[in-house]
């Protein structure tokens, strides 16, 4: 087990509300960037952040919004909408968010779900079926400067008046949605306080300063982007550099302009700029201190040609939306291959399928206990199970290396049962990646009449090389025990991924068998 500090009540040491946070800043520094949108050269600051939060809180106090309220927000990202992500949560109200493009066909079940007391909804979000939510209160906004709809009410209040609601910690903050790939995603309910020891953790993980500037282009709709960077931007009084998505052809001109000390990246992005490195790579990444790369399991070989590529540290963590921030590498002490050492407040344990404690280096289902834990998650039927308190079963492998590093093998889900031996795939994977040549691989278990399954890799080769079957088979032969080689292997153009950029292996694995059905036909 490796712990850190988790108290019995587990909550946060020094906790700090929101608008304290925001007074605080916009007080030390007024006049310094608080939010940048990239796209279009818009910004705002601490003080004016703090004169926007106002009036939304006279806005909210007037329609009689009360603690743990849900109003919901659904637009891009925008510095309109992060006012009213940090504006909802000064007064003490309830931020709810769904991204609507990957779950445009659930919006009105979430919305059911969530039954929100307000919906403001972006203009430029002109498919969402607005018109057939009843009973609930609308309000769309657009640009804050040409003072149209809501942002046009909020100019009619008082820049010198502040209402907030006298919240407990405990209180509900934000409600957001997971991006599991079930038919309804889980809904996570977040209280103040164990996003506030999220913060924490980032705060001193990645030693953050008033100076930093975090480059952040992921969807604000989904609790990693508030963990990650816009909770932590509010406590260090730092400056968010937010872009729509990310682009390739922008990114350079993104850091030449704005010169972000770090930058918030996901695997398929250091893939991308692998793929096709940006000319002068190691020039255009001088201002960065380090990027940041998590949601998905990135192939220890890819790290280190990224780094060599770039002259750029990449530093891993690991978290879910209910989990904070489970571990994470400090910047300058990197172990590549691991996902770092146990986030602040964690206490990270490997338990067996009988829950028994393993070893140091003994893989089993990853479990934590945590003041950043959400509070709970709602269900489609409406039922809610609460979170804290108790321990959490992530779903995936790992095992506590004698450093105390956690290294994901795996989620426990995939794993492949062939002859009665338990195989990840995530171990194969990164065994092929490691042969020049290879691009991406995806490896995942089909059934077999004699073996029970058998495992079949997928393999993209990167551009201008030629790699042929027999030398993926010869490099598998060389390096894999023989129960451990993949029985199919084939070259593919691309392989599966969720609309996260995720790969799908469930998805290749269908693509394979309906493959194979129509082959026999």
């Amino acid at each position: 087990m490796v712990s850190a500090q988790v108290h019995g009540d587990f909550l946060p040491d020094n906790y700090i509300s929101v608008l304290q946070q925001l007074k605080r800043n916009a007080s030390r520094t007024p006049t310094s960037l608080a939010l940048v949108s990239l796209e279009i050269d818009d910004s705002i600051t601490w003080k004016e952040l703090l004169d926007w939060c106002s009036l939304i809180s006279q806005f909210l106090q007037e329609l009689e919004i009360k603690a743990n309220d849900k109003i919901l927000v659904l637009g891009e990202n925008s510095i309109e909408n992060l006012i009213l992500y940090y504006g909802i949560q000064a007064y003490g109200a309830t931020y709810c968010t769904i991204n609507t493009d990957i779950n445009k066909n659930h919006i009105i079940e979430m919305i059911d779900r969530i039954e929100p007391e307000l919906i403001f909804f972006e203009q430029s979000l002109e498919t969402l079926p607005i018109e057939e939510i009843k009973n609930t209160r609308k309000f769309s906004f657009g640009d804050r400067k040409s003072c149209t709809d809501l942002f046009a009410k909020l100019s009619c209040f008082d820049h010198n008046t502040f209402y907030y609601l006298k919240n407990n910690q405990t209180d509900n903050c934000v409600l957001c949605f997971t991006s599991g790939t079930s038919a309804q995603p889980k809904a996570v309910i977040h209280s103040f306080c164990n996003y506030q020891a999220i913060a924490q953790h980032q705060l001193e993980r990645w030693s953050l300063k008033r100076k930093d500037r975090i480059l952040e282009f992921r969807s604000m709709s989904w609790a990693s982007a508030h963990m990650i960077s816009l909770n932590p931007t509010l406590l260090a009084g730092a400056t968010l550099l937010l872009g729509k998505k990310f682009s390739r052809s922008h990114l350079v001109s993104w850091i030449e302009k704005y010169k972000p000390s770090i930058i918030v990246s996901v695997p398929t992005v250091v893939n991308m700029l692998l793929e096709r490195p940006i000319e002068n790579g190691k020039k255009t990444f001088e201002s960065v201190r380090f990027i940041s790369c998590s949601t998905a399991p990135l192939m220890a070989d890819a790290h280190r040609r990224f780094e060599k590529t770039y002259d750029v540290e990449l530093v891993q963590l690991y978290g879910m939306s209910e989990g904070g921030i489970i571990a994470a590498n400090t910047p300058g002490e990197r172990e590549i291959g691991s996902v770092g050492t146990a986030g602040k407040y964690q206490d990270i344990s490997i338990r067996d399928s009988n829950r028994k404690l393993l070893g140091t280096s003994e893989i089993g289902e990853i479990e934590t206990l945590s003041a950043q834990h959400a509070k709970a998650y709602l269900y489609a039927d409406g039922n809610v199970e609460l979170l804290r308190g108790k321990p959490l079963k992530t779903g995936d492998l790992g095992y506590i290396d004698g450093k105390g590093f956690l290294r994901i093998t795996g989620r426990a889900k995939d794993v492949v049962i062939r002859g009665g031996v338990n195989i990840s795939p995530l171990e194969i994977d990164s065994l092929i990646s490691q042969l020049p040549g290879v691009m991406q691989v995806v490896t995942f278990g089909v059934p077999d009449p004699v073996y029970g399954e058998e495992l079949v890799s997928w393999v993209v080769s990167a551009p201008g090389h030629r790699l042929t079957i027999q030398d993926l088979k010869s490099f598998c032969a060389e390096k894999l025990p023989e129960q451990k080689r993949p029985k199919y292997i084939q070259l593919v153009q691309n392989i599966p991924k969720n609309k996260r950029g995720k790969i799908d292996r469930e998805k290749a694995k269908l693509d394979w068998q309906t493959s194979q059905k129509k082959g026999n036909a």
